[in-house]
């Protein structure tokens, strides 16, 4: 297997895990939902506490949020199922890309 093919590999597993990761952060949706609906409707039939408010609040950003981090896995994703040369200088840097240490000075004698 070339240097290639194995940062491709790597690349495209990466890209896959975070896909599940996706997708499970999804499977969370239909009860954040649920919740939401079930405060808005104590809201709106005027028989609200204060929780009420506060546990829709929350399940407002808790669903933003959620929104915000499918989507970040997404691009995460998507950049490294291209597997771009910078992603594969990320991965798998070439020994010649490394700094070298330097090379002490011989003493004169």
């Amino acid at each position: 297997m070339s240097r290639k093919e194995a940062v491709l590999l790597v690349s495209r597993a990466l890209a896959f895990i975070q896909l599940i990761s996706a997708f499970l952060e999804l499977t969370t949706l239909p009860g954040r939902l649920v919740s939401l609906q079930h405060y808005t409707s104590r809201i709106n039939a005027s028989a609200a506490l204060p929780s009420d408010y506060y546990f829709r609040s929350s399940d407002q950003i808790g669903i933003a949020f959620m929104f915000a981090r499918v989507v970040g896995l997404l691009i995460f994703a998507f950049v490294f199922w291209n597997c771009g040369p910078w992603i594969e200088r990320i991965l798998l840097p070439k020994p010649d890309d490394q700094e070298e240490a330097p090379q002490p000075v011989p003493a004169r004698n």
